[in-house]
């Protein structure tokens, strides 16, 4: 029984009569944790001695962002649709243009506003809605509303210069307007860009016609009608075109030329301005004493002895008139004084009883000594060695075709001395300038004296 009650007593102690080490270990460290974090929590709420009320500073007064205006989300949307632009995205930047439009009345915003919205236009394509805005604004400008023959003009001059960037756009391709193997949808937009040019032309000649806008207006119709002839479909339309441009520049010299009536006290009217101009008075000459004569005798002017010069200007000598057929008339013995020398380049006053203009003598007219280099025109024929470009390799690649025109000046030799001027696409004026070089034309002769030749030649450049 002893050694069973033994062996039981050892196994409860085993069996947690008696706690193991490590148990009691735990629970021990369990509750001094639980203790400190009382502590400080009770040392966290404890109160805090009220110290004595110190002075407070006074409050600042607080900042406030300023007010965002209309003004300022119009110029956010502006400068939004800029950003649409800068990116091709031109739909989006037509819809965020179209609502400012809409929105605001300040003109000094809509004046920009205006020009993007025709850029945006044209690039899209959308000629419709670009011809529509334009007509917008030229029945506007017919009115007295402020600003608006500034706002047509700011819209016409950004079609002008829309055609010149579609036109370079070409050129720095390799590629020509008047080609007729372009793409359909390359000659439609080129047909619709000359359209929109020739409705800028016609409501520019209509607008000449008032006069305070008839410089203005002469301006514009130059600058398109010059884009017209860059934009031409063939050589006979380009030739039309540049008459065009010519006549536009008469009418511009017309517009600025001051016409003075004449008749004496009637004031004129300057084209250019509608400004009236006086016209001067006409300076009378003093009557002369009326001379015993029956006559006037007209005798070439002669000064004094020693060197003298005999001067063309005729002077009127009392005597009788000559007449053909008729007897001789002796001159009356009275005895004269000498007339003085008359200065050159000055008016004889008429002597008569009634006043009658001066007859003068034809002055000698010598013939004009031509100078300079003579105008040619076409040097082909006049070449006597010929040069055949070399097509580019990269224009090649790049299918450019079309015609170089080169202008040069031949010396009196031959040869080519400089070339003036190369138009035609861009990546083949090289070559056309490395070959007209090396070309020799017969030498050019003025009076059988050899000068200088101004002339072009056209190469084709063609696949």
């Amino acid at each position: 029984m002893s050694a069973g009650s033994g062996l039981y007593g050892d196994h409860l102690i085993q069996n947690g009569e008696r706690m193991p080490l490590n148990v009691r270990k735990f629970f021990i460290s369990s509750v001094l944790i639980c203790g400190s974090f009382s502590a400080a929590a009770l040392a966290q709420t404890a109160p805090v001695p009220q110290s004595s009320p110190s002075p407070q500073a006074p409050a600042q007064p607080v900042q406030t962002a300023p007010a965002i205006t209309s003004g300022d989300l119009l110029r956010a949307r502006i400068s939004k649709a800029k950003a649409f632009i800068a990116v091709r995205n031109y739909s989006a930047a037509t819809y965020e243009l179209e609502n400012v439009r809409r929105e605001s009345g300040d003109p000094a915003i809509l004046s920009g506003v205006n020009v993007l919205l025709m850029n945006s236009y044209l690039e899209q394509g959308d000629y419709k809605r670009a011809q529509d805005l334009l007509k917008e604004f030229y029945a506007e400008q017919k009115t007295t509303k402020a600003g608006a023959k500034a706002n047509y003009l700011a819209v016409a001059g950004q079609i002008v210069k829309g055609a010149r960037n579609r036109l370079e756009r070409y050129q720095t391709l390799g590629l020509s307007v008047t080609d007729r193997t372009l793409p359909l949808e390359a000659v439609n937009d080129l047909e619709k860009m000359r359209e929109t040019l020739e409705l800028v032309i016609a409501q520019s000649k209509e607008m000449s016609a008032d006069q305070s806008k008839a410089a203005d207006a002469m301006a514009l119709l130059e600058e398109a009608t010059n884009s017209r002839s860059m934009l031409a479909r063939d050589e006979y339309d380009s030739r039309r075109w540049r008459d065009e441009v010519a006549d536009a520049r008469e009418d511009i010299a017309n517009s600025r030329t001051v016409v003075i009536s004449a008749i004496s006290g009637v004031p004129s009217t300057n084209v250019a301005d509608g400004r009236a101009v006086t016209e001067k008075p006409a300076v009378q000459a003093a009557p002369a004493v009326a001379a015993p004569s029956s006559g006037i005798a007209l005798e070439p002017v002669r000064s004094n002895p020693a060197p003298s010069v005999n001067t063309d200007r005729p002077r009127q000598v009392e005597g009788p008139v000559a007449r053909a057929g008729a007897e001789p008339v002796e001159k009356p013995a009275e005895t004269r004084e000498k007339t003085p020398p008359v200065a050159e380049k000055q008016p004889e006053k008429v002597a008569g009883n009634d006043k009658q203009p001066e007859k003068t003598a034809p002055a000698p007219t010598e013939t004009p000594v031509e100078t300079g280099p003579i105008t040619v025109g076409s040097l082909t024929e006049y070449a006597t060695n010929k040069a055949t470009p070399i097509y580019p390799s990269f224009a090649r690649t790049a299918h450019a075709v079309g015609v170089v025109r080169v202008e040069v000046i031949v010396d009196e030799s031959g040869e080519v001395a400089s070339i003036e001027k190369t138009s035609g696409p861009s990546l083949l004026q090289g070559a056309a300038k490395d070959a007209i070089r090396k070309w020799r034309f017969k030498p050019f002769e003025r009076n059988g004296q050899p000068v200088k030749a101004i002339g072009f030649v056209n190469f084709n450049f063609s696949l």
